[in-house]
């Protein structure tokens, strides 16, 4: 009897040691641990799950973002072009409470800490966000770590999210790398925006009757804006402080872009009566292009594969786009392009749909509900319906895939339609009422 029960009881332990083994096998130390074992990821977007558990911090390893941390992992990116990108493991909701840092260096012990993010707005979005101006062929050292409030820190699996951001495209007021829907309403000079990650809606009292929204950010932060043509002024709201800055006429269309290639737009408009535009750098500096005609409207971006945003415009008359494509901020570079795409009646909506981190050309044609594309990425052309002949066409990621999605919103609702391009679903919100000027629209509808 006693030698059954020691046989059995020595099944049972050889099996619970078995299990015990091929758990700890499971957690094991992840592979990018320390930082000479950097996971190696690339291109202009990266979109994996990973995961923190069993990691350890090393000798010599700095804290991030300012937190004792202890359970870091390592990711090493090398940027393709020069553009202004986001970094972010905001997008799943089931991400840890994550640190995330960016350095440069070749050596643990000689990092240079380019950016950091702790909570993005604590305590109800508690993962991390960088949007930062990178450099063509610099290699760039990601470190994600789990939070630590005194009790350890916190492990578990998280999302990053690697991509350009069109900081003047996209109304991300909470920095969570999703487009908020945002409207202004000028009745009442009020902006109201939505949060898809809260479910918040934010009021805020900026602006007056006759000013036009706009989409700026003074930094790595979108803020509202507003330009105000009855004493031709700009507005940025920043923090708790209002930026003034008197720029333009009662007549110019404001076309705030990322110009000077920093993680900020400046302030510019068009002068649609003499084709000439004014740009008036952060640095006080100011630089002005004789480059359109009356009638064309502005449609500055990234057309180029660096970080200056092009100048660039799409002319009604003949359905023609014409850039001058700027190398790098410097003049004597510049170059000159026409591309033929569109119709009279046509809406410019310029976005990159395709995720390559260069604009595409489109147009949404009201009289049919369609959109036409242009792809930068194969120069192939696509049409798709979305849409009715009263929507204004929008241009946002609001599902945070890195590509641009289809987006209308209709004034007789206040609502908006969205087709997501990550997994082709349509989001259907009501947010906003007649009269309201949907953010993310070209000024020139």
């Amino acid at each position: 009897m006693k030698n059954t029960f020691k046989r059995r009881f020595s099944v049972f332990y050889s099996i619970a040691f078995a299990i015990l083994v091929s758990t700890n096998a499971f957690a094991s130390t992840p592979g990018n641990d320390n930082f000479a074992d950097a996971e190696i990821v690339g291109g202009m977007q990266v979109h994996i799950t990973r995961s923190n558990v069993m990691a350890t911090k090393e000798s010599g390893e700095p804290n991030h973002a300012g937190n004792i941390g202890g359970k870091s992992v390592w990711f090493k990116w090398t940027a393709p072009m020069s553009r202004v990108m986001s970094f972010s493991t905001n997008r799943s909701a089931t991400n840890i409470d994550t640190l995330l840092n960016i350095y440069t260096g070749t050596a643990l012990n000689g990092l240079f800490s380019e950016s950091s993010s702790n909570n993005i707005k604590s305590p109800m979005n508690n993962k991390s966000y960088i949007r930062k101006d990178v450099v063509e062929g610099t290699t760039y050292y990601i470190a994600i770590d789990g939070n630590n409030d005194g009790n350890g820190a916190v492990e578990g699996g998280f999302l990053l999210d690697i991509q350009p951001s069109f900081n003047y495209q996209g109304a991300d007021y909470d920095s969570d790398g999703l487009t908020d829907f945002a409207v202004f309403r000028p009745s009442t000079g009020t902006w109201f925006s939505f949060d898809p990650f809260t479910g918040q809606t934010i009021y805020t009292l900026f602006g007056a009757n006759g000013d036009i929204p706009l989409v700026s950010a003074s930094g790595p932060l979108n803020e509202p804006a507003v330009f105000r043509p009855t004493n031709n002024a700009w507005y940025q709201k920043s923090e708790d402080q209002i930026e003034y800055t008197q720029w333009g006429t009662s007549s110019d269309i404001p076309v705030p872009a990322n110009y000077g290639g920093e993680a900020r737009t400046e302030t510019a408009v068009f002068r649609a009566s003499t084709g000439t535009w004014y740009i008036r750098y952060s640095e006080g500096d100011y630089r002005y292009y004789q480059f359109g005609v009356s009638g064309d409207l502005p449609v500055p971006g990234h057309y180029s594969p660096d970080a200056n945003a092009d100048i660039a415009v799409f002319r009604p008359s003949n359905g023609t786009w014409y850039f001058m494509i700027r190398q790098n901020g410097n003049p004597a570079l510049d170059t000159f392009r026409a591309v033929q795409f569109g119709q009279q009646g046509d809406k410019p909506v310029p976005a990159d749909y395709d995720g390559d981190g260069i604009l595409d050309i489109a147009v949404y044609r009201p009289s049919t509900g369609v959109w036409w594309i242009l792809q930068s990425s194969d120069n192939q052309s696509k049409a798709f319906k979305f849409g009715i002949a009263e929507d204004i066409p929008t241009t946002g990621d609001f599902d945070g895939d890195g590509k641009f999605d289809y987006a209308v919103f209709r004034p007789s609702t206040g609502t908006w339609y969205v087709l997501k391009s990550g997994d082709q679903s349509l989001q259907v919100k009501v947010f906003g009422q007649s009269g309201d000027i949907p953010v993310t629209a070209n000024k020139t509808f």
